[in-house]
Formats: C-alpha cells, sequence, structure tokens
C-alpha cells in the first residue's frame, strides 16, 4: 500500500513538474516572440497581392542571379554567404518563400506552380534585370522546374545544386525510399513550437564559425517564424515531386549540375552499410538523370561536401555562377 501510496505522489510530482516546464516555456516562447519582432529584416520587401515577400538583392545591373532556398527554416540565409563573395557587377537576389523567415504566409496554395508565380512577381516587383539564372538546392532545385515551364523565355542558365530528383521512387528500394522520406515529426515540432522546444532543438543550425556567425544569431530568434511554414512544405511535398516529375526539360537552356560525392556524406542518416552503397549509387544515377533535362549541360562533382555544398564548398557554387554568367553573356 505504501508503495502505492509512492509510486501515486511521484506521478503527481511528474505532472507537476511537467505542467510547470510547459508554462515556463510558453512565457520564454512568447517573449523571445516579441523580441524576435524587434529585429529588422535585413533586406526588402515586395507587396503581391494578398501578402509581403522578403528578399536580399546585392549587385547592380544584369543579368540577375536567383537563388531558391532547399527544405529549409533558414531562407535566404543559406545564400548570404555566396552574395557577399560574388562580384557586385551583376544582381544576385534570395528571398524567403511565403511563410519563412521574413515573408507572410499569404493565402496562395503552397504548389510548384504558385511558387514560381510569386518568385517571378517578385523579381518583376524588385525590378531585377533580365535574364534571370537560376540556383536551386535540393527542393530548390526541383521548384526551378515550374519556374522554367511558365517563364522559359527569360531564364538564361539553371544551376542545381545536389538538387532532389522529383521521382526518386524509381531509383530506391522500398526501404530506402521510406526511410529517406520520411520527414521531420509535424505534431510534434508544431506542439514544441509554442513552448520554446523548437528553437531549442535547432539552435545550431549552421556551422559554428565566425563565418556564419550572424545566421546564428538570428535562427534560434527567428526559427519560430519558419517553422509552420517548412512544415506545410513538408505536407506537399509528395505533390510538388509528381507534378515536378511531369517537366523534365529545359530545352537548351544552359544545365550545370553541382553534386555533392564526399563518399562519407550519408553516414549521419543511414547507419547500415548495404543501404549507405544503395543511396551513393542511387543518388549518383539521379544527378545524371538531370543532366538529360538540357542539351546543353554539365556536372560539377564536389568532392568534399555533403548535400549543404553551400556551407561545405561554396567556392564551387561561386564558380559555377561566374562560369555560367560568361557562358550565357558572351
Amino acid at each position: 500500500m505504501n508503495i502505492i501510496k509512492i509510486i501515486k505522489k511521484i506521478g503527481k510530482g511528474l505532472l507537476v513538474l511537467i505542467a510547470i516546464s510547459l508554462i515556463s516555456g510558453f512565457i520564454f516562447e512568447k517573449v523571445s516572440r516579441i523580441k524576435a519582432e524587434k529585429i529588422s529584416p535585413n533586406g526588402n520587401f515586395v507587396q503581391l497581392e494578398n501578402h509581403r515577400l522578403h528578399y536580399l538583392q546585392k549587385g547592380t545591373g544584369g543579368p540577375t542571379v536567383v537563388f531558391e532556398t532547399a527544405f529549409d527554416p533558414a531562407g535566404h540565409l543559406q545564400w548570404l554567404n555566396i552574395q557577399e563573395n560574388l562580384p557586385k557587377t551583376f544582381t544576385t537576389i534570395s528571398y524567403d518563400r511565403a511563410g519563412v523567415l521574413w515573408s507572410e504566409r499569404g493565402t496562395n496554395p503552397k504548389s510548384g506552380e504558385k511558387i514560381a508565380e510569386e518568385l517571378y512577381d517578385l523579381l518583376e516587383n524588385a525590378k531585377a534585370p533580365k535574364p534571370y539564372i537560376l540556383v536551386g538546392h535540393s527542393l530548390g532545385g526541383t521548384l526551378t522546374r515550374f519556374f522554367v515551364k511558365k517563364y522559359s523565355a527569360d531564364v538564361a542558365g539553371v544551376i542545381l545544386v545536389d538538387s532532389q530528383f522529383p521521382n526518386d521512387q524509381n531509383y530506391l528500394s522500398p526501404k530506402l525510399y521510406e526511410m529517406v522520406n520520411q520527414g521531420l515529426p509535424s505534431g510534434f515540432l508544431k506542439f514544441g513550437n509554442e513552448f520554446g522546444l523548437v528553437r531549442i532543438m535547432f539552435k545550431n543550425m549552421f556551422p559554428n564559425t565566425e563565418h556564419y556567425k550572424y545566421q546564428n544569431s538570428l535562427m534560434p530568434t527567428l526559427l519560430y517564424k519558419s517553422a509552420y511554414g517548412v512544415l506545410e512544405e513538408q505536407d506537399v511535398m509528395k505533390n510538388i515531386k509528381n507534378e515536378a516529375s511531369k517537366i523534365n526539360s529545359f530545352g537548351s537552356i544552359p544545365l550545370f549540375v553541382i553534386t555533392a560525392s564526399d563518399k562519407n556524406r550519408f553516414n549521419a542518416l543511414i547507419k547500415d552499410e548495404k543501404l549507405k552503397s544503395e543511396m551513393l549509387n542511387a543518388w549518383d544515377k539521379m544527378q545524371k538523370e538531370l543532366l538529360i533535362m538540357s542539351t546543353d549541360s554539365k556536372q560539377i562533382l564536389a568532392t568534399n561536401s555533403g548535400h549543404y555544398i553551400n556551407q561545405d564548398q561554396p567556392e564551387i557554387i561561386e564558380n559555377a555562377i561566374i562560369e555560367m554568367l560568361k557562358k550565357v553573356t558572351k
């Protein structure tokens, strides 16, 4: 009987502790958001039909290099250092998709076509010089397909950075496909976002170096702004990939495919050696398949990079942009 009473007391104590932790986390989150609202955006805004999009522009003159981010709550911050390093003799624009960082969500559906339309409207409103060179990382590479399909006359070149391959199920075994497409725990993260857990869990999103001091200072504070936006993108990811798989040609638009090729890049994600070997081989095949999208294509290997080439070997992307600019303006 005494043991039962002790267990009940412990249980009540744990519930009280959890309640106190949740209340504290909720208050901490609300205070943090008030502070975050006082942070000035580092770029500008364009007004679309029912919401504003935030973008960062560097340089002047044309063409305009347009960066499309991966499935990533950091939005344009993933391209910030690369924009800083590129010459200012041409325009570069990175931006936050609807619902990410400083961009408002609006009411438009999260579809590949609508994302492309919003980006085009942003570029038009920003008076970005044409033509455009699209640089898309991972999911961003998939999204470039929709932009090229609708606005091909304004696209001078495309650079895919370790791009996602829309119909990857054709190259992966069912077990591996399920593993790499399982996504984030949406329900838990939405709950955690209200109680300060998400900003703690994803505190170190960028390398802990002086080079990324600005990004690391912003992301824990601003992550709550992006949480729902990226989780919504995850919810529609399958539909976006299905639609993108139907767009399989850029015609003669010059295409560079930058591929991460560090043999150890999947070590943290996949422990099973057989599955890891399958993933390496499948990714190599899918990246080569991307080359077929243009009659004028070239593959560039990032031999010391994992998926985030923009962090591991940004100079490869920078050099590819310069090379593409020379190619399309000669």
